[in-house]
């Protein structure tokens, strides 16, 4: 086993968190390794998420270590994922200088679409230590993160250029005899060239045609056991497409309560804990898959010029009781569609999509698009439309409110307080107060969010938080 020498580094928040943890992987007798990213640990983490190894026979007890650690440090679990792949488990703490968040990723194998590239036995051989913590051979780090780009089509980051092309220079042979099996000869010989010159990300992404041929020559040539991974990789993205693991939000409230801000202000702390890539979609009332009725009344000559006085919500009178029926069927079908459009696909990855206003907002003030329904009928539609996670409500005195935004008249916020806190005592959202400091409001939906996800989470670990 090689020694990596790092000099001694400033201890972090999460210092005593990391090295609570691969002690307790050692002590458990769990066979693991960290596979990339080690350089600063056990003081800091260099980057969201910590990517480990373990024996398929360690994976359970592995789990009951971090949820062990999570309870002893008092973290929550912002999320508990698990398929064929991996097992996630991200934990989160508010402290007083904002949120702390960990994200721990355990492999079991090297693979894709169900195909093993790798095996833990070969992950797990010619360890290097870093700090008393076991880290993966070079060779594997490269192989693990090349192969993968390779099967799904994906160009590599050039921060990987340097490390990659000395990595290569030092293991050519080893490597050159993982690679032929898999892509042939003349091939790999001219990915492993390009990469050693220090292009691996310039390499050229493989044709559909010949990456499909990689993947099934890797099936063949994958160990006995190792064809099990295909049925469970069918089996998970079939149950994750019924019941998607992503989440998503809308915050509502009167003019004046200060949503933008509070808005902004959540998502940033759900980026430090979920990544800033984690947001898929953030939408205004609706998802817009269909265009504005008014943009449809201009290309059908029934008006001349579109009105975009977005900064008076309510300037226009309300339509009768046809159009007003008219126009809320026409926005519940692009609620619809747009779900399975834009909402859904984002959940079925894993994602976060927010939405500023939603439905609630016909609900609970119809004037701002131009309806005049009964609430009955409007409660009604809500029923065949589909609702988001979690639905906040910013609640402000109408004082403040109308000091923020001169839209409304005190009378007017203070009825639509009472609509939204209707549907509040219904159930349909959650009442987040922003009278004072911004941050206070968004850590409160932040903490809703993160509680609730905790709830779940421990359903499913009820075994390892005992």
């Amino acid at each position: 086993m090689t020694s990596i020498p790092l000099p001694v580094r400033v201890p972090t928040p999460q210092t005593d968190l990391l090295v609570r943890l691969f002690f307790d992987l050692s002590i458990a007798g769990i066979d693991h390794a960290v596979m990339r990213n080690h350089e600063q640990l056990p003081c800091e983490l260099g980057a969201r998420d910590l990517d480990i190894v373990v024996h398929p026979k360690h994976l359970n007890e592995a789990v009951r270590v971090v949820a062990r650690l999570g309870r002893d440090f008092g973290y929550l679990f912002a999320n508990s994922y698990a398929d064929e792949r991996l097992t996630q488990l991200a934990l989160v703490k508010r402290t007083p200088s904002g949120i702390l968040g960990l994200q721990i990723d355990f492999f079991t194998c090297s693979q894709v679409y169900g195909v093993e590239l790798l095996s833990a036995e070969e992950m797990l051989q010619n360890l290097r230590w870093h700090n008393h913590i076991p880290v993966v051979s070079e060779r594997v780090m490269l192989l693990d993160k090349w192969l993968f780009h390779l099967a799904v089509g994906k160009p590599l980051h050039p921060k990987y250029d340097t490390a990659f092309a000395a990595i290569v220079s030092r293991n050519w042979s080893a490597l050159l005899d993982k690679l032929i099996p898999l892509v042939g000869y003349g091939e790999a010989r001219r990915q492993l060239d390009t990469i050693r010159s220090g292009h691996a990300s310039s390499i050229a992404v493989l044709p559909p045609r010949q990456r499909r041929r990689m993947v099934f020559r890797a099936w063949k040539t994958q160990r006995a056991g190792a064809h099990l991974l295909l049925p469970r990789f069918t089996l998970h993205r079939l149950l994750n497409r019924a019941r998607p693991h992503g989440f998503w939000l809308s915050i509502s409230g009167p003019d004046g309560a200060g949503k933008t801000t509070v808005i902004e202000l959540v998502l940033a702390e759900l980026a430090r804990v979920f990544g800033g890539d984690a947001l898929a979609h953030r939408g205004h009332f609706r998802p817009s898959v269909l265009p504005r009725i008014a943009e449809l009344a201009k290309a059908t000559g029934a008006v001349q010029v579109v009105d975009a006085d977005y900064a008076r919500p309510h300037r226009s009178p309300a339509s009768g009781f046809l159009g007003s029926l008219a126009r809320l069927s026409y926005y519940v079908a692009d609620y619809v569609h747009g779900y399975f459009r834009l909402v859904r696909p984002a959940l079925i990855d894993r994602r976060i999509v927010l939405f500023d206003r939603y439905y609630h907002d016909v609900i609970a003030d119809p004037g701002r698009s131009r309806i005049r329904l009964p609430q009955w009928l409007l409660r009604a539609f809500a029923r065949v439309i589909p609702l988001p996670t979690y639905s906040f409500f910013i609640s402000v005195r109408p004082e403040v409110a109308h000091a923020r935004k001169q839209e409304l008249t005190l009378g007017q916020i203070t009825q639509l307080n009472l609509a939204y806190g209707y549907l509040v005592q219904r159930g349909a959202m959650t009442e987040v107060p922003n009278n004072g400091l911004a941050e206070e409001a968004a850590a409160a939906i932040v903490d809703h969010i993160f509680a609730d996800r905790d709830r779940v989470a421990r359903s499913k670990l009820r075994v390892a938080v005992r």
